[in-house]
């Protein structure tokens, strides 16, 4: 479990560096790794993690990514990492087990809605050019 959590703690720190702003990790300067803080959100919630996951019949090179999903004060942040690229969450509503978000990809939003059951996820993802699968399996976990 501590190695788990620890884990867990370098992919926020990791986190926080491309989300300075958004998720802010101790009042860090943009860019800046001096003197930051880290936090650590435990959480027995499935969904809290990160999600190694493949999108059927994506465009080249968006069709494998990774999700990293937190909690902090009982509301749910997104990072979607494909490839270089590093897109935010918005809008993001939880029920249960099932998350829904939109990111923004070359200029269009992208519809995602996703369920957990233990160690995998699944669901979809919608945008202007259709709907397409996701399956994932969590990679990092706060237990």
């Amino acid at each position: 479990m501590k190695k788990s959590i620890k884990k867990l703690q370098v992919l926020l720190v990791t986190v926080s560096l491309g989300m300075v702003g958004t998720i802010n990790a101790g009042n860090v300067a943009p860019n800046s790794t001096r003197n930051m803080k880290t936090s650590i959100y435990k959480t027995a919630d499935d969904l809290v993690g990160g999600w190694s996951y493949t999108v059927t019949g994506a465009a080249d090179g968006y069709e494998k990514g990774f999700l990293v999903i937190m909690k902090q004060n009982d509301q749910y942040k997104v990072q979607v990492q494909v490839g270089t690229s590093t897109f935010l969450g918005e809008n993001v509503m939880v029920k249960g087990k099932e998350i829904g978000f939109d990111v923004m990809i070359e200029g269009s939003r992208v519809s995602v809605v996703l369920s957990a059951k233990g160690s995998t996820i699944s669901g979809k993802a919608t945008s202007s050019d259709g709907s397409y699968a996701i399956n994932g399996v969590k990679s990092i976990s706060a237990e």
